[in-house]
């Protein structure tokens, strides 16, 4: 019988109770089952992107779309960010390792970024877990991998120069793995990438070459405990003649919403109170919510529900929260159009399954994210830009860009390390060398299959 999409994060698939020895022998035989050409074998896909793609926004407000567009149309790279529905489709297409770990489901470039743990340090990481679900790791890799290679042609690098820095991912990604899996259960728990560390890493790595990442870094580690609600107070918001504060309008993309949402909103927060952390339960009793917002943001999810919360103290400080609609997994979104109660059933638990991968793939979380459902709908609350900085791969030299790529790759294996089958990968990857070379050369086909497809959409 086939899974239904409910079941697509069902955590029993992780807890195979046996040795990690037996799990690596496991990968071992694996390999012999599925060889790692099969993996890497291109397969061509045969749909129409645009079907897919309206699909998706067909859940999405129809006043978003047009700047949504304008959004991905940008480039080859921003299209592909945008349309994770497209390879998640696709890569049900291709061979799998039959590996499953709680993957990212949209591991791309640009969802790594810094974000503060609960002790105000600065850690670096996967920062966007929308699509996130128990999935094939080599999924995760995959798109990071086509990512690299979108947004290095982006960048104006050529294919001969991006060739040598995908078969660098891989390798990084191997090394993570048999890293990851000399660590201890506790040291894999505690495991997190504070931005000091990260540029010590850098520096071994370029070999005390100077790169533009070093002073990017820099840059960020002066400028990110800035971002915090106070500073986005005073960007987003105004005050009336009495002194009380809420967001400026600026619509589209900052809009206003009917009484009868601001309503459920605050409902919805009330249940996301009940399922939070005590402690932070009690904290946010110190706080009334004075005003609420939808606010559009990135590529992939501009469009969605997305709201910001003001929340006004009792010693007059302030914190916003931002309020994010869970949407169910894109590729389900065409199989579900006409089961309503599955669709329900799904989007109801959409939130629960983003929480819960971005706190199992994270080093640390923010202590603020839960999730609640109103309205029919699934969402999550967290922090809104608290000290959250990313990197602009647009301004990376190429060196630079090969740095900033490898280690996206190691942080994504001690990431897929937090599930325990994952010992089943580093079975599989042992003595895997030639695994380099050919998934860069999937990913360079597979980037041919996103250029074809940006040309349907743009010129749509």
């Amino acid at each position: 019988m086939p899974m239904l999409v409910t079941d697509l994060f069902n955590q029993n698939q992780l807890s195979p109770h046996l040795s990690k020895q037996a799990l690596f022998d496991l990968g071992v035989a694996r390999q012999q089952a599925v060889p790692s050409r099969e993996l890497a074998a291109y397969v061509p896909v045969d749909r129409n992107p645009l079907d897919l793609i309206a699909a998706t926004e067909s859940q999405m407000l129809p006043d978003l779309l047009a700047l949504r567009h304008q959004r991905m149309g940008v480039s080859p790279f921003t299209f592909f960010r945008g349309t994770a529905e497209l390879m998640e489709h696709d890569l049900a297409e291709q061979s799998h390792s039959g590996i499953q770990v709680i993957i990212s489901g949209d591991a791309h470039v640009n969802n790594y970024g810094f974000y503060a743990s609960p002790e105000r340090k600065l850690l670096f990481g996967l920062n966007d877990f929308d699509e996130a679900r128990i999935g094939n790791w080599e999924d995760d890799l995959k798109r990071l991998l086509v990512s690299t290679y979108l947004a290095g042609q982006s960048n104006g690098f050529s294919e001969r120069d991006l060739l040598p820095i995908l078969t660098n991912v891989t390798r990084t990604y191997r090394h993570g793995v048999k890293y990851a899996n000399a660590l201890t259960l506790p040291e894999r728990f505690y495991f997190s990438y504070e931005i000091h560390d990260m540029m010590a890493t850098i520096d071994r790595i370029s070999d005390d070459q100077p790169h533009k990442i070093s002073t990017i870094l820099e840059k960020i580690l002066k400028k990110s405990p800035q971002k915090n609600s106070e500073q986005v107070i005073a960007k987003l918001t105004t005050a009336d003649e009495e002194g009380r504060r809420y967001f400026i309008e600026q619509a589209p993309r900052a809009k206003r919403v009917p009484q009868a949402i601001q309503d459920q909103l605050i409902r919805g927060y009330h249940r996301y109170l009940k399922n939070t952390r005590e402690d932070v339960r009690i904290y946010l009793t110190n706080f009334t919510v004075d005003d609420v917002i939808r606010y559009a943001v990135g590529v992939g999810s501009f469009g969605t529900h997305c709201y910001l919360m003001l929340l006004s103290g009792n010693d007059g400080s302030h914190l916003v929260l931002q309020i994010k609609e869970a949407l169910p997994l894109r590729a389900s979104l065409t199989s579900l159009s006409s089961d309503r109660d599955l669709r329900l059933a799904q989007e109801r638990s959409a939130g629960r399954r983003i929480v819960t991968a971005q706190k199992t793939l994270q080093s640390a979380s923010d202590p603020f994210l839960g999730a609640s459902h109103f309205g029919h709908r699934s969402y999550y609350f967290r922090q809104f830009r608290d000290m959250k900085e990313s990197i602009d791969v647009t301004k990376l030299d190429l060196e630079s860009f090969g740095i900033y790529t490898a280690t996206c790759a190691f942080l994504l294996a001690i990431a897929h390390f937090q599930s325990p089958t994952a010992p089943i990968i580093a079975g599989y990857l042992h003595h895997q060398k030639p695994v380099d070379d050919t998934l860069a050369d999937w990913a360079v086909q597979y980037a041919g299959q996103v250029n074809r497809d940006y040309q349907i959409f743009i010129n749509y």
